[in-house]
């Protein structure tokens, strides 16, 4: 090519070229534990990808490899100019505490890094804190804290994006600036077809990009507006009339605000929460002490399955209230002769016993007779109605915070009168495929909602009736609220923006006053049914005091809402108002052909998260809000579910293998959908979350089908250690993202031309990706994009018979050959190399059992390659978890190592036991006749243990101690040897000794 010809269509994106992994990773883990004005906290949407990862992903996408000779050289030049020659005097300093350090240059590359563009640009997205560099080089005791890990001046870094920040500005300035030199001055477009909970368009629009965010789902729908649009189009300074002090005395005037959205937010949710307080405070009544109550706490009860009993269960998870500072838990005083039990309060060495009724797995345990009660009963006794609930605690402000009483006759009489108040219940069915009257009999269970199982079926059986009224209320008084709007706000689309909030709101409301929230004993703290992505089965609950000021309360959910929309305020200069759209990623019409420049997407993972089924939780209320509001947004009973691209068997009758193919074709026609609205060259970069071959096979072969292929692959993780620079052994969870191309194939291609090829690449893949830190199926699964870049280069690839190879043998060759990478050279017995990559992979940490097959084939191709790993002991199975035997799980098995050519592990754990048992001799002797003095598979299996377990383990220091003495071992082997060689010489063929 030309270089007259060149422009940014010829030059390769950064993100096809380089992303500074370990240092996002870090940033997206942080993101994890931010709880002050994340958008998180607006509304719950699942598996929301981080906001680092998200911004590092989208500005990676939208600039060009400065490095690549046909980068344009007005964006070389604007690299030089703002990381280099001329950076900011803003950036030249960072802050720690009070002390403000000098730093001239910023983005210089790290030690021993060359100093190109494309390295400066790196550390612009992201760069190791001064802390962190000296922490990992000795050169400091501890680590820094997570919100000193990466610099201050990095572009994915949280702080960057608060508008009171002016470095964090002044970042955003430059990434903004760069973005618009990278296309010609003009403003790109980049598309989400499954935008969720928002984090994708939401960075675009802050990179001064113009978003266009979609989603079939009508919860992440309105989720959308109020993340990406409405904070930045209506967070604006203006005149408000307010309340104020003069001469004693409060009057009505007009003022500044410095945000009229929160402002007026804050008012009209004051005003339906006051509307309610009139009408229901009474229901929550001050106990005997005067007190405020907080919470209070109910255990559901079912009868014993003892037919001689039959006594109420009250089932408890555990009678722990406080688990730290004042620790504080029930009492259950127990009448055996009228099968009734009282609860009480006990606190420090008063209490007796911890341990509950009913764990969360397993039976229930009756008080009366002391007989168990299965899951089954307790099922039986849910479905048959049976089941009941009775309150046994109550939580008050107490003078050094939170306190608890017993129940008092008057808590309870507040009940009874909320029974006698007539409210909507609603009636919408759960999961309506299993549950509904014209549910399939074969379709199945539900992955993470199988409350029908005890009963539950319809939304509304999910509250309590008190609960009930206080969301009827909470609904009655937005629509008042509404109507009163009318007269002091002209603007009917601001009006509708303020509605909206108030439902999320009320949302927010019913995720913490229902009777599946969880106490925390540790934090005394409500928790919402969905940190799991499902709604489990919960056998006690806290019903929080709407009124208080308190965990989960109404205004402590406004307090965080309000949080969020003052940290997305944006300067109308430099945001631009997204296209926010309501439909399948499938038929995206209203967008022309050729209109984005970008697409970054983070498409549905299969069968993982039920996106619909959990969300009509919040659309039952939505619906009740909002829908005289925004009828075209609430036009289907519950959330529209034909067109949602998951894999999920209810709905197609309880046939997985149809549910895949549904899948698979849904997100091909929504790949199609991207290249046709897509600008030439058509990069589309898809982030993906998901361990399952299933899965993948579907991504894949959509990708492939709609003509896109892989041009990059980058891993980025979500959980990991505390250390920064080194991610550590334990498993992660990680997405990974892949940058794609138009499929450009060749002609056909042999399976073993192929099968080269991918080892070679997933080679290369496993020691980078090893490099950043990925361990675990998170190191396999990484390796799965570059495998099928190579794929993807050819038309067809066939066996030596003809047979074609289709995307699930090509995941299982990706498979093997990262397996078979990270065994590196080590050319061991089986049963040694599955201990040695296991080690690698995973070092001493507990795993998943069933995740446990994905490795441990390794060790041998047989079908039970399982089974003979677990009977030589190699692993520790505790019911679904296991992990690497240990010289103490393994020193009492019979006969271990004494084989002439004992497995090598066999024979490192035999060697730690002789040096732990101070037998040097016998040591000495074992190694010399087994022939283990010398380099070889032995002594790799042990310097790969030393490497990776942890210091303060006892294998650790018995194997530091052999290596430490290697050398002195070989000696004295040697010694040994030729003594005994003397000693037969010195004997003749008869046994006599030689004269």
């Amino acid at each position: 090519m030309n270089k007259q010809r060149s422009d940014t269509g010829d030059c390769r994106r950064l993100i096809e070229v380089a992303l500074p992994i370990r240092e996002i990773s870090a940033e997206s883990v942080r993101d994890k534990n931010i709880h002050h004005a994340h958008i998180s906290h607006l509304h719950l949407w699942w598996a929301r990808r981080p906001l680092a990862a998200s911004r590092a992903v989208v500005f990676a996408s939208l600039v060009p490899d400065p490095d690549d000779p046909f980068c344009p050289e007005e964006f070389r030049a604007a690299v030089e100019r703002h990381l280099k020659t001329q950076v900011p005097a803003e950036l030249k300093h960072y802050r720690r505490g009070r002390e403000i350090r000098r730093d001239e240059d910023p983005y210089r590359p790290y030690d021993g890094m060359p100093d190109t563009l494309r390295n400066r640009l790196l550390m612009f997205i992201a760069k190791w804190s001064p802390e962190s560099l000296a922490f990992e080089a000795g050169k400091r005791k501890n680590a820094a804290a997570p919100k000193e890990l990466l610099d201050d001046r990095s572009l994915v870094k949280w702080e960057t994006s608060d508008p009171e920040n002016t470095q964090g500005n002044e970042v955003l300035r430059i990434a903004r600036e760069l973005v618009k030199v990278a296309h010609g001055g003009d403003v790109p477009t980049v598309l989400d077809p499954f935008a969720g909970g928002g984090a994708i368009p939401l960075e675009a629009g802050r990179l001064g990009c113009q978003a266009i965010a979609n989603d079939y789902n009508p919860v992440a729908y309105l989720v959308l507006r109020a993340t990406c649009e409405f904070p930045q189009k209506y967070g604006k300074p203006g005149k408000r009339k307010k309340l104020v002090e003069e001469f004693g005395k409060q009057v009505e005037r007009e003022v500044q605000v410095p945000n009229i959205l929160v402002h007026d937010f804050e008012r009209w949710a004051n005003w339906v929460l006051e509307w309610t307080r009139e009408k229901i405070q009474h229901l929550y009544p001050a106990g005997k002490d005067g007190h405020p109550i907080l919470a209070y706490l109910w255990a559901r009860t079912a009868p014993c399955s003892n037919p001689s009993c039959q006594g109420q269960i009250p089932l408890l998870r555990s009678l722990v209230l406080c688990s730290k500072g004042s620790k504080t838990a029930l009492t259950m005083n127990v009448d055996k002769a009228r099968k009734e039990v009282s609860c009480g309060i006990a606190k420090g060495q008063a209490i007796k016993r911890t341990e509950g009724t009913k764990g969360q797995r397993g039976p229930a345990v009756c008080p009366y007779c002391e007989q168990t009660t299965s899951e089954a009963d307790l099922r039986a006794a849910g479905q048959a109605g049976k089941m009941g609930e009775r309150m046994v605690a109550v939580v008050v402000e107490g003078k050094g915070g939170k306190d608890y009483r017993p129940v008092e006759d008057a808590d309870l009489h507040a009940v009874e009168r909320a029974r006698a108040v007539q409210v909507e219940v609603p009636g919408e069915y759960i999961v309506p495929e299993i549950n509904g009257p014209a549910a399939s009999p074969d379709a199945g269970s539900h992955r993470s909602i199988n409350l029908e199982l005890y009963g539950f079926t319809r939304w509304g059986q999910l509250f309590n009736h008190r609960q009930l009224v206080l969301m009827d209320h909470l609904v009655k008084g937005l629509h008042e609220a509404v109507a009163a709007m009318e007269q002091n706000l002209p603007d009917a689309d601001y009006r509708r923006a303020l509605a909206t909030y108030l439902g999320l709101w009320i949302d927010r409301v019913a995720a913490f006053g229902n009777t599946f929230t969880r106490w925390r004993a540790s934090h005394q703290k409500s928790e919402t049914p969905f940190s799991g992505q499902s709604v489990p089965m919960m056998w006690d609950y806290p019903e929080v005091n709407p009124f208080a000021d308190s965990s989960g309360t109404a205004s402590t959910q406004l307090a965080y809402m309000l949080k969020v929309l003052r940290h997305e305020e944006a300067d109308a200069n430099t945001w631009i108002t997204p296209r926010i759209t309501l439909g399948s990623a499938a038929r995206m019409s209203d967008i022309e052909t050729g209109f984005c420049d970008y697409i970054v997407t983070d498409p549905p993972y299969g069968n993982s998260i039920a996106y619909a089924d959990l969300s009509d939780f919040f659309y039952v209320w939505l619906k009740r809000s909002l829908a005289e509001v925004l009828p075209t947004v609430f036009q289907t009973p519950q959330t529209p579910k034909e067109e949602e691209a998951t894999s999920h068997k209810h709905r197609r009758n309880g046939s997985q293998e149809r549910a895949n193919e549904f899948y698979r074709r849904l997100l091909t026609k929504s790949f199609r959908e991207c290249r046709r609205v897509a600008k030439e060259p058509k990069l589309i970069t898809v982030m993906f979350a998901h361990q399952s071959t299933d899965a993948w096979t579907a991504l894949l072969s959509a990708l492939f089908e709609a003509g896109l292929s892989p041009d990059a692959t980058w891993p980025i993780a979500t959980e990991m250690p505390n250390t920064a620079l080194a991610l550590g052994t334990a498993s992660l969870e990680s997405s990974v993202t892949v940058a794609c191309r138009r499929r450009i194939v060749g002609s056909a291609a042999s399976y073993k031309q192929v099968q080269r090829e991918i080892e070679q690449v997933v080679q290369e893949s496993v020691k980078r990706f090893w490099s950043y830190g990925f361990r675990g199926v998170d190191l396999v699964v990484a390796c799965y994009g570059p495998a099928v870049g190579v794929f993807g280069k050819y038309e067809r690839v066939e066996k030596a018979d003809g047979t074609p190879i289709g995307i699930p043998e090509l995941l299982e060759l990706a498979k093997h050959a990262a397996r078979a990478a990270i065994a590196g050279e080590f050319c061991g017995d089986n049963l040694s190399t599955l201990y040695y990559v296991w080690a690698n992979l995973y070092g001493t940490a507990t795993q998943a059992w069933d995740d446990a097959r994905l490795v441990v084939q390794i060790g041998g191709d047989e079908d039970n390659a399982m089974e003979v790993a677990r009977g030589h002991g190699i692993f520790v199975v505790e019911g679904s978890k296991c992990r690497l035997a240990l010289l103490e799980d393994r020193a009492d098995r019979r006969g271990l190592g004494i084989d002439q050519n004992p497995p090598h592990i066999d024979a490192l754990h035999r060697s730690m036991l002789l040096w732990k048992e101070e037998k040097r001799k016998e040591l000495v002797g074992y190694l010399g006749q087994r022939d283990l003095l010398e380099d070889g598979p032995f002594w790799k299996l042990a310097q790969a243990l030393f490497e990776v377990f942890p210091r303060d383990l006892e294998d650790w220091k018995l194997i530091n101690a052999l290596l430490g003495e290697r050398q002195t071992l070989r000696t004295e082997g040697k010694s040994t040897a030729y003594r005994d060689a003397q000693r037969e010489l010195s004997f003749d063929e008869g046994g006599e000794k030689r004269s």
